[in-house]
């Protein structure tokens, strides 16, 4: 389908004749919510793709369930605003969704959940009813906020075909620390440090083992930015709007230590994206050695 219409049309049909659907987008997902089991009718939102409104001054953004998550930044990065979320696999993944498995992703620790950002979402149900919910306004106490049953429902309420989002302005400064950790008690110190330490610039606080950076170098060929290994690593990223402010605190952050051993500080984006590329890789340099079982913990 290319219109909600049409999507309507097409439940409509199907629950006519009882007939299973499926919707797809962008195949990323890992809880399997977009495989068929038998033989449903699967319904992709590919080829709803348009991005309907950018308001850059209420900092809001419409848009169509098909619109590639990569895309939309791209097109908010030209108005000054960005995403509330950020996932490795931005250049597939489509909004819709996002929404609809409730994604967290890396920013999670900055702008919290969707169930935050998202302030408005079109859906069509089972039998083809279209549900406007699409409001764009920040503050609305007007009966019940039907969208939230929609974000993290997976397809089992209905397909959401549109959504308003709430976009940040871009941070001016990005700055990102990579240190080692000798055991995950120290990991969970340096987590508590940067919260206490960095507080409202904190963006994103990650972290992965001794096997996995093994993995990043042996199979996509990757390099260990600190030279020595470790078994846990941390990445920490800031952003803010002052970037001598930033890495001055970053700077108290790292030379306080206490729960690592070494590590690196960096504002140059070149070094941010190449450090974000290990913890983004970790599943491609996982899937080179075979087949896998994929979890994710909250």
């Amino acid at each position: 389908p290319t219109t909600t219409a049409e999507v309507s049309a097409i439940m409509k049909y199907c629950h006519a004749r009882n007939l299973a659907v499926v919707p797809q987008g962008g195949l990323t997902g890992l809880v399997g919510g977009s495989v068929p089991v038998f033989d449903e009718v699967i319904v992709s939102l590919s080829s709803m793709n348009k991005v309907i409104k950018v308001d850059p001054v209420a900092g809001v953004v419409v848009c169509e369930a098909g619109c590639v998550l990569q895309k939309l930044c791209d097109v908010l990065s030209d108005e000054g605003m960005t995403m509330p979320y950020d996932l490795g696999a931005r250049g597939s993944c489509q909004v819709g969704g996002n929404v609809s498995t409730n994604a967290g992703g890396v920013r999670f620790l900055r702008y919290g959940s969707l169930h935050g950002s998202v302030l408005g979402i079109e859906a069509v149900l089972a039998d083809g009813t279209v549900v406007d919910s699409l409001s764009t306004l920040r503050k609305d106490n007007t009966g019940y906020d039907v969208k939230q049953l929609f974000i993290g429902s997976e397809g089992t309420l209905g397909i959401i075909t549109s959504v308003a989002i709430s976009t940040p302005p871009t941070p001016e400064a990005i700055t990102v620390c990579f240190v080692g950790c000798r055991t995950f008690a120290d990991v969970l110190k340096t987590f508590s440090a940067a919260k206490h330490s960095l507080g409202e610039i904190l963006s994103a606080c990650e972290f992965f083992d001794s096997d996995s950076m093994m993995l990043l170098e042996r199979n996509l060929g990757l390099s260990n930015p600190l030279g020595t290994s470790y078994p846990f690593y941390v990445l920490v990223e800031t952003s803010g709007s002052d970037a001598s402010h930033d890495e001055e605190k970053m700077t108290k952050f790292v030379e306080a230590g206490g729960s690592f051993e070494n590590g690196i500080l960096t504002s140059d984006p070149s070094k941010v994206q190449s450090v974000w590329e290990l913890r983004e890789n970790i599943t491609v340099a996982l899937m080179r050695d075979g087949a896998q079982h994929k979890f994710d913990i909250s």
